[in-house]
C-alpha cells in the first residue's frame, strides 16, 4: 500500500477500483478515504456512471464494402453536398466519437481533481456464491434431456435489492409482499398480523427467512418463503427479547439457524406448541430438504450465532461469562468452548468475526449485558482456528465505559467483500461521551470499516429522531438499506416504515423507496441479491 499525505487524495485507487485492480488492502484504504470525502465520491460516481453510458453502446460492424464507399465517394465527390447527419454510418461514428471525448475528459477530471456531480459507486465487487444452473435428470427413455430448474416467483440479481412490504387497512391483519426494487416484480407472502423486522437472503438466493411481530403480545414469528413456488413455513413463536433476530443461512443454503424464547399465546394463536417451558431461550435450525425444523439445545440459554465455512454452526450461551461453540449438525462433537464471545458473526471468507463480550445478566428470562458489554472485532484467525482464543479490539475506538457501564445489547452487521461494518439500535447504559449529550444514541446508525472501526463522525446518517432503527443492511458494495419504524399516526392504525437506501459514501438524503405513498406502508427490512 502507498503512502499518502494527510489531505490527499487517492487518484490511482480511483481509477484502478473501476478495472477491479485493487488488492484487498488498496480497496480497504479506499473506502475508509470515501468514508469521509464527498469530493472523491463524486469522482468517483460520475466515472462509473461514464462507464456505464459507453459500454451501452452498441458496437457496429463496418459494411465489407466500406473501403470502397469510401473511395469511390471521395472520387466523384459525392459525400462532399450531402449533409453528416445523412452520410453512411454518421451518426453511430458522432456517437463512439462524443463517447471517446467524454471518457477522454473524465480521465483528466480523475487526474486533476476535478468534481464531477454525484451519482453512485463503482461495480460491487462479485459474491462468493452463485445460482446453480439448470439440473440434469433421467428420463425413462434410455436419453438424458435437461430439466431446467423452475422459474422462480421472484428473484434478486446480484447486488439487486429486495424488500419486504406490509400493506392494510386498520384493525385488520397486515398484506405482506417481497419486492425486487430493481424489476418491479413482487411476490405475495400471505397475511401477518404484525410487521417485518429481519430478513436474511439464502446464499443460492432460493429462500426468503424473515421475522415478524405477533400483533401486539410481545411476540415475534420466525418464517421462510420459498422464492420459487412461494411456499411460506412459519417456524415457530418467540418471545421478544434482545440477541434473537440472528437469522443464519449455511454457506450453502441447506440449513437456516434460529433462536426462539418460548412463549405460550394459546391454541388459538397459529404458533406451533412450545416444546418447553416458558421463558427458555434455544437454537432451532430448519432443513430446506426435508421442511423440518430441529431444536439443537435444552439449555433455556443458548443462541444461534452463524455458521462456519465448513457448514457448523456456532451457539452461544449467555451466562454471567458467556461462551461458544462450534456444532456440527449432522454429526456428533465434542466442541471445545470459545471463553468470552458471544454471539459472533463470522465473515463471509471465515478469517474474521464480530462478536460481544462482557457480563450477562438475566431479567424475567431475558439476557443482556449487566457490565462491560462491548462489539468486538477478531483478530485473523486463520493461523490458529476459530477454536483458539479470540483476540478481540473493541468496534467503537472512543468509547470508554465508565464502571462497567457500557451497552446492554445492540446489533452489527458488515459486508465483507468491502470491510464495511454497521451497528445500530445499541443500548448504551454509561455517561454520554460527548460535549451535546447525544452520543451514543440508540436513534443512530453507525458505519465505519474493518480498518478504519467506529467512532462518533460516522454515526448519524441523518435518522436520528425520524422514527426507530429497526434493521440495517449493507449490500456488498457498502450501499446501507435503513429501515425506519415511523410513530402511529393513531390507534389501530397500520404500522408504517420508511427503507431509506444511502450510498456506499454514506453523504446526502439517500433514496427512499416507496416516497410517493401516503401513509406510507411498513417497507422493509432489506436484503441484497448474492
Amino acid at each position: 500500500m502507498t503512502s499518502r499525505q494527510p489531505g490527499s487524495h487517492p487518484d490511482e485507487l480511483i481509477s484502478a477500483s473501476l478495472s477491479g485492480d485493487l488488492t484487498d488492502a488498496e480497496r480497504l484504504e479506499l473506502d475508509d478515504h470515501l468514508l469521509t470525502c464527498r469530493s472523491c465520491c463524486d469522482t468517483l460516481a460520475a466515472f462509473a456512471d461514464e462507464r456505464r453510458l459507453i459500454s451501452g453502446l452498441h458496437h457496429v460492424p463496418a459494411p465489407s464494402d466500406l473501403s470502397a464507399r469510401v473511395r469511390s465517394g471521395i472520387e466523384a465527390g459525392r459525400l462532399g453536398s450531402i449533409p453528416w447527419w445523412r452520410r453512411p454510418g454518421g451518426v453511430v461514428a458522432v456517437g463512439a466519437t462524443l463517447a471517446t471525448v467524454t471518457a477522454a475528459l473524465l480521465a483528466i477530471a480523475v487526474i486533476g481533481n476535478l468534481r464531477p456531480a454525484p451519482v453512485g459507486h463503482a461495480t460491487p465487487s462479485p459474491s462468493a456464491y452463485v445460482v446453480p444452473s439448470a439440473s440434469v435428470a433421467a428420463s425413462p427413455s434410455p436419453s438424458v434431456e435437461a430439466t431446467p430448474t423452475p422459474e422462480r416467483a421472484i428473484a434478486l440479481g446480484p447486488g439487486e435489492l429486495g424488500y419486504l412490504s406490509l400493506s392494510g387497512a386498520s384493525l385488520e391483519a397486515g398484506h405482506l409482499t417481497f419486492n425486487n426494487d430493481a424489476t418491479g416484480a413482487s411476490l405475495s407472502l400471505g397475511t401477518v398480523s404484525g410487521p417485518p423486522i429481519a430478513a436474511a437472503l439464502s446464499p443460492d438466493g432460493h429462500w426468503l427467512a424473515y421475522i415478524t411481530q405477533k400483533g401486539e403480545t410481545g411476540a415475534n414469528e420466525v418464517w421462510v418463503a420459498h422464492l420459487t413456488d412461494a411456499a411460506v413455513v412459519r417456524l415457530g413463536c418467540s418471545a421478544e427479547a434482545p440477541f434473537t433476530d440472528r437469522l443464519a443461512w449455511s454457506p450453502d443454503g441447506s440449513y437456516m439457524a434460529y433462536t426462539l424464547v418460548s412463549i405460550d399465546l394459546g391454541p388459538t394463536s397459529g404458533c406451533p406448541p412450545s416444546v418447553t417451558a416458558v421463558g427458555r431461550t434455544d437454537a432451532w435450525f430448519f432443513d430446506v430438504g426435508t421442511g423440518e425444523r430441529t431444536k439443537i439445545t435444552g439449555d433455556g440459554n443458548a443462541f444461534a450465532a452463524s455458521f462456519l465455512p465448513n457448514e457448523h454452526l456456532l451457539i452461544s450461551w449467555a451466562a454471567e461469562t458467556p461462551w461458544s461453540e462450534e456444532v456440527p449438525l449432522k454429526a456428533d462433537a465434542t466442541p471445545a468452548p470459545i471463553n468470552g464471545v458471544f454471539l459472533p458473526l463470522i465473515s463471509s471468507d471465515g478469517n474474521r468475526a464480530m462478536f460481544w463480550s462482557g457480563t450477562m445478566a438475566s431479567s424475567n428470562g431475558q439476557w443482556q449485558f449487566s457490565r462491560g458489554g462491548m462489539p468486538q472485532l477478531s483478530d485473523d484467525f486463520r493461523s490458529a482456528g476459530p477454536a483458539s482464543p479470540w483476540i478481540g479490539t473493541p468496534l467503537f475506538k472512543d468509547l470508554t465505559p465508565v464502571g462497567g457501564e457500557a451497552f446492554a445489547y445492540g446489533s452489527f452487521e458488515w459486508a465483507t467483500a468491502t470491510g464495511r461494518i454497521a451497528f445500530w439500535n445499541g443500548a448504551w447504559t454509561g455517561p454520554p461521551q460527548s460535549a451535546d449529550g447525544t452520543y451514543p444514541s440508540q436513534q443512530d446508525v453507525c458505519i465505519g470499516s474493518s480498518t478504519s472501526l467506529l467512532s462518533a463522525p460516522a454515526c448519524s446518517l441523518g435518522l436520528a429522531g425520524k422514527g426507530r432503527i429497526v434493521d440495517v443492511t449493507l449490500s456488498p458494495s457498502g450501499d446501507v438499506a435503513v429501515t425506519v419504524g415511523l410513530p402511529s399516526a393513531g390507534i389501530g392504525d397500520p404500522p408504517s416504515a420508511t427503507l431509506t437506501v444511502i450510498g456506499s459514501c454514506c453523504g446526502g438524503e439517500g433514496r427512499v423507496i416507496g416516497s410517493d405513498v401516503q401513509p406510507p406502508p411498513w417497507d422493509g427490512p432489506a436484503v441484497f441479491g448474492p
